[in-house]
C-alpha cells in the first residue's frame, strides 16, 4: 500500500511547490490534475523523479458547466469533444509515468440529467468504451469515480460504480471509493469494498467534512475493515480541502495554510492505521 495526494487540492499554490511539500512530508506519490494544457509533463515528471515522488496518477479534468468536457452530455459533438479531451489526458499519464486517469463519467458539478431516464448513462457508456482502446494502447487504468448526489447526477454509489464497470467490461476500466462520498450515498463504509472486490483500484480518503482525516464525524474502523477484506494493496490517494464555500473551488483565501496542517494529519493517521499492508 502506498500513500499519495491530490494536488489539485492545493489550489493555486504552484505545483512543483506543491510536489515539493508533499515529498518532504512523507508522501509515497502524488495524484496530479490532468489540465493537459497547463503543464509541461515531461518537466513534471523529472521533477517528480528528482524529488523520489512517484507519480499515481492524473486526476480527470471535467467541469461542468463546460459540456464539452462532459461525456454524458445530450449533445454527440460535445461528447465527442469530451472523449477527444480525455484521450489527451490519458497520454498526459503515460508521458509523466503515471499509472491511472480518474474518470468521472459525469462533467463534475452537473447535477441534473440532460436526457430521459437511463439516456445519461448510456451515453457515458458509450463515451468510456471509446476511451478504452487509447487506454488499452497506452496500458494506463481508467478509474471511475462515484460522487455524491450534490456532485454528480450519475455514479453516486460504490454499487453505481460496480455496474458501470460491469457494463464497460473491459480490463483496463476499474473503479474507486472515496470516504467523503461514501459517507454520504452509501449505507455503511464496508460493504461497497465486498462489492467492488477486485475492480478496486485506488481509494480517495477524507472525513465527513472535506478535512483532514479525525476533524470529522467518520469512524474508519468499518473502511479499514474492508481494506483487509479485499485484501487492497493500491494507492491511497488523500482528498482533503481546506475550509471554506464551494466544494469545486480548492482556493480558500486565507484558511489555505490549513492544507499544510491537514497533508501532515492525514498522512499520520494513515501511516498508524493503514499499515497493516503497507510495502517497505
Amino acid at each position: 500500500m502506498k500513500f499519495s495526494i491530490c494536488s489539485w487540492t492545493f489550489g493555486d499554490i504552484p505545483l512543483k511547490k506543491t510536489m515539493e511539500f508533499v515529498a518532504k512530508t512523507g508522501y509515497d506519490g502524488i495524484e496530479i490534475r490532468a489540465a493537459v494544457d497547463d503543464y509541461n509533463w515531461n518537466d513534471i515528471r523529472k521533477h517528480a523523479e528528482n524529488l523520489n515522488l512517484e507519480i499515481s496518477g492524473l486526476t480527470g479534468d471535467t467541469g461542468w458547466p463546460n459540456e464539452e468536457q462532459d461525456l454524458a452530455n445530450a449533445n454527440a459533438d460535445n461528447r465527442k469533444k469530451a472523449v477527444a479531451y480525455f484521450e489527451r489526458q490519458i497520454e498526459a499519464v503515460k508521458e509523466v509515468g503515471g499509472e491511472y486517469l480518474v474518470v468521472c463519467p459525469s462533467a463534475v458539478g452537473k447535477t441534473a440529467p440532460m436526457g430521459a431516464p437511463g439516456e445519461d448513462w448510456k451515453w457515458s457508456i458509450d463515451s468510456v468504451q471509446k476511451l478504452t482502446k487509447k487506454a488499452e494502447e497506452l496500458d494506463i487504468t481508467l478509474v471511475i469515480e462515484p460522487l455524491n448526489r450534490y456532485e454528480s447526477c450519475l455514479v453516486n454509489t460504490g454499487a453505481h460504480g460496480v455496474d458501470f464497470v460491469q457494463e464497460i467490461n473491459h480490463p483496463k476500466v476499474k473503479m474507486l471509493l472515496d470516504s467523503y462520498h461514501m459517507n454520504i450515498e452509501d449505507p455503511d463504509l464496508e460493504s461497497p469494498f465486498l462489492n467492488a472486490g477486485n475492480k478496486l483500484h485506488i481509494l480517495h480518503v477524507a472525513d465527513s467534512n472535506r478535512r483532514a482525516i479525525g476533524r470529522g464525524h467518520i469512524d474508519f474502523t468499518p473502511f479499514i475493515s474492508g481494506i483487509k477484506k479485499v485484501d487492497f494493496d493500491g494507492y491511497v490517494v488523500v482528498e482533503a480541502m481546506a475550509p471554506g464555500p464551494n466544494p469545486f473551488q480548492p482556493n480558500k483565501g486565507a484558511n489555505m495554510d490549513m492544507i499544510y496542517t491537514f497533508t501532515k494529519e492525514n498522512l499520520t493517521f494513515l501511516q498508524n492505521n493503514f499499515k497493516f499492508t503497507k510495502q517497505l
